[in-house]
């Protein structure tokens, strides 16, 4: 029985002077409070304002030490969209230290020698300030650039780093030591640590491999998709590897009755391209009009039920494509 092609999815007045009281003293307090917590932001607004960049650098530089993500967000721009890189800094597998700070221009530009993942490194950035505290200028992200092995020339292919998915390419993030894992990590292993900084993009090659649940995943979508293929039918399903003979006995067909015996099983090509599901067992039971005249019923078993198909990776799922 021949393949065909198709995609599938392999939120009363108080009563006494005693309680009218209580009741202004309550307020009293919460008024009182608001009054501190203002008066508090605007003493941390001012010392922010009053600093200079030096000592704005050495809070940035002290936020990549201490993984400090809420320092961080304060000396970002406010037109700065840096969610995915403060979340994958959050899960960064390790911190710059021992960080010698010196400015490196006129301009309030910096350069921080730091010790990262057991090597000397490197960290620019630059400072601005308007009407307010200094600010993160530009070129302060690094670029991690990764490619797989596995489903790396796939649209739509992903990896984690930090547990953090993200496509393949090219991805900002703050000065930090991350491990990059292949996607899905429960169908693909392969995974790499690497120390970036903004000195210059890093480049990793993720060499990946199956896992021995990957098979046992795909072998659950051909079971459900063969199990569709058998509903009863008036026709011979497409693209589900069976050809059913039944012009050979009956001159007009009214319906299709299947048996799965045994489903044919899942091998995945070591490179992830491709899959083979072979060695399935069926039974179909046509009925219609027979040749010879009359209502017939003829039954027609199938030993070598096999279904072929394409792999590829999109954000976290492997999708198997049956030709």
């Amino acid at each position: 029985m021949p393949p065909t092609t198709s995609p599938g999815h392999c939120r009363r007045r108080p009563a006494t002077r005693v309680g009218r009281v209580r009741r202004a003293a309550i307020v009293g307090i919460v008024a009182g409070a608001v009054v501190v917590v203002a008066a508090g932001a605007g003493v941390a607004w001012w010392l922010l304002r009053g600093e200079t960049a030096d000592q704005a650098a050495q809070r940035y530089v002290q936020a990549l030490e201490e993984g400090d993500r809420a320092a961080l967000e304060k000396l970002l721009p406010d037109d700065a969209d840096h969610a995915q890189a403060l979340d994958l800094f959050d899960g960064a597998a390790g911190r710059i230290s021992d960080a010698q700070l010196s400015a490196s221009g006129d301009d309030d530009s910096f350069r921080a020698d730091v010790m990262i993942d057991g090597q000397p490194g490197v960290v620019h950035f630059s400072l601005a300030q308007d009407s307010g505290p200094w600010l993160l200028a530009a070129d302060y992200l690094g670029t991690l650039e990764v490619t797989t092995t596995i489903g790396g020339v796939t649209p739509g292919a992903a990896v984690e780093i930090g547990g953090v998915t993200v496509p393949v390419g090219q991805t900002q993030v703050f000065p930090a030591v991350y491990t990059v894992h292949a996607a899905p990590a429960d169908i693909l292993a392969g995974e790499a640590t690497v120390a970036v900084t903004n000195e210059a993009p890093v480049t990793v090659m993720l060499e990946a491999s199956l896992t021995p649940e990957a098979t046992a995943l795909a072998q659950e979508q051909v079971d459900a998709y063969a199990g569709a293929c058998a509903q009863p039918a008036t026709a011979v399903p497409p693209h589900c590897g069976l050809r059913v003979p039944w012009g050979a006995d009956l001159t007009a067909l009214s319906s299709l009755d299947f048996r799965v015996e045994k489903t044919p099983q899942v091998a995945l090509a070591a490179d992830a391209t491709t899959f083979a599901a072979t060695g399935g067992a069926i039974v179909a039971t046509a009925r219609g009009t027979a040749r010879s005249g009359g209502d017939g019923t003829f039954t027609y078993r199938a030993d070598d039920w096999a279904i072929y198909g394409d792999v590829s990776f999109e954000d976290d799922q492997m999708v198997l494509a049956v030709r």
